[in-house]
C-alpha cells in the first residue's frame, strides 16, 4: 500500500517555527539587551516573512491512502489558510542522479523517503 502526504509551507507553521527561532536577547555593541514584548513580536513577524519567502517545505498533512484525499486536503488548505508550494509526495525508494537506489551504508538496505508524486496518464477513451 502506498502512502501519500502533502508537503509545503503554511503561515501557521512558519509562525510556530519563527517563535522558536527568535531569541529574546539581541547584542548591540557587545552588550546583551533584552527585547521587549512588542520588539520580539516585530522580530517574529520578520522571521515569518523570511520563512514564507524561502523554499523550505515540511509535511503539513497526515498520511493518506490515496492521492485524491491529499488533493482534497490541498484544496481545503488553499481555501482557508495562507500557504505556498503545496505538493503531493509519496513514500518511495530514494534514487541518486543516475536513477540508482541509494543504499544505507549502515544497514545495506535501500533508503525509503518521500518523493514527488505525479499522476499517471490515463489512456481511457
Amino acid at each position: 500500500m502506498t502512502t501519500f502526504a502533502v508537503f509545503g509551507m503554511s503561515e501557521n507553521w512558519a509562525r510556530e517555527e519563527a517563535r522558536e527561532l527568535t531569541g529574546t536577547i539581541k547584542v548591540v555593541d557587545g552588550k546583551r539587551i533584552e527585547l521587549t514584548i512588542p520588539e520580539w513580536e516585530v522580530a517574529v513577524e520578520a522571521q515569518v516573512a523570511k520563512i514564507m519567502a524561502g523554499k523550505k517545505c515540511v509535511r503539513l498533512s497526515p498520511l493518506f491512502d490515496a492521492p485524491q484525499y491529499a488533493q482534497q486536503f490541498i484544496d481545503m488548505a488553499r481555501g482557508s489558510i495562507t500557504c505556498r508550494d503545496m505538493k503531493i509526495r509519496t513514500k518511495a525508494v530514494l534514487v541518486n542522479a543516475k536513477g540508482e537506489p541509494i543504499i544505507n551504508p549502515k544497514t545495506g538496505l535501500e533508503k525509503v523517503g518521500f518523493a514527488d508524486w505525479a499522476p499517471e496518464k490515463s489512456y481511457a477513451a
